[in-house]
């Protein structure tokens, strides 16, 4: 298992097979696959990637693998040790075809989601903390809201798990949020406000309501 950076897997690989030649060799680079290996190859070996849909933040306290999905591809012996190895983490395994899996669109969803969230975390935590909220208060009625949307995205899938405002259709309540945001939470919303709105027509929001959420979004 080569938990190394992306440009290192390469050279690793060699040098773990010049020392031994191992059956299967698996990376955890979500933004490649087995590309990740670049031209080198060894007779004998399968070569293959394994990565955890999971944020790792900090390595003293590492993510539950159980519950989670991990990306597998590579040759077959690879992909069969890979699924073997995520079933004995309690994970679940996932592949794609043609994929590639994992490879960069399934990084940059998991990036987009993962950096994101906790981006958006990051800002909505100082917006509370502004209206006086001590910051460990406020970090952890965030973290409880984001775990409360993680539990519908898991139970109801998208784009049902969608609420608020724009997802009623609500331009008023649009209308009031904008007001009040200072500048830089303000930039944040009227950015992710278009995906919101995605998701709420996907949803089934009537156009007439999407109008009004739009000119709303317009106003200064």
């Amino acid at each position: 298992m080569l938990a190394v950076p992306d440009q290192a897997i390469e050279s690793v690989a060699r040098r773990v097979c010049a020392d031994r030649t191992p059956a299967v060799l698996l990376h955890c680079a979500g933004a490649l696959g087995k590309d990740a290996y670049g031209t080198f190859q060894k007779r004998g070996v399968a070569f293959g990637a394994f990565h955890p849909l999971l944020s790792f933040a900090d390595p003293r306290h590492p993510p539950d693998m159980r519950g989670a999905c991990i990306g597998i591809s590579g040759d077959r012996h690879a992909r069969s040790m890979a699924n073997a190895l995520a079933r004995a983490l309690g994970a679940r395994p996932i592949t794609a075809h043609p994929g590639p899996v994992p490879g960069p669109a399934y990084h940059a969803a998991a990036a987009l989601i993962a950096n994101g969230t906790a981006s958006l975390a990051h800002v909505g935590v100082d917006l509370l903390v502004g209206l006086g909220i001590g910051r460990r208060d406020a970090a952890h009625g965030v973290a409880a809201l984001l775990e409360s949307v993680a539990s519908n995205v898991r139970t109801m899938g998208t784009p049902a798990a969608l609420t608020g405002p724009i997802a009623r259709g609500d331009a008023d309540t649009v209308r009031r949020h904008r007001a009040v945001l200072p500048k830089r939470a303000l930039h944040v919303y009227d950015a992710v406000a278009p995906a919101i709105l995605a998701a709420a027509r996907a949803r089934g929001l009537s156009p007439a309501a999407i109008r009004r959420i739009q000119r709303a979004l317009r106003e200064d």
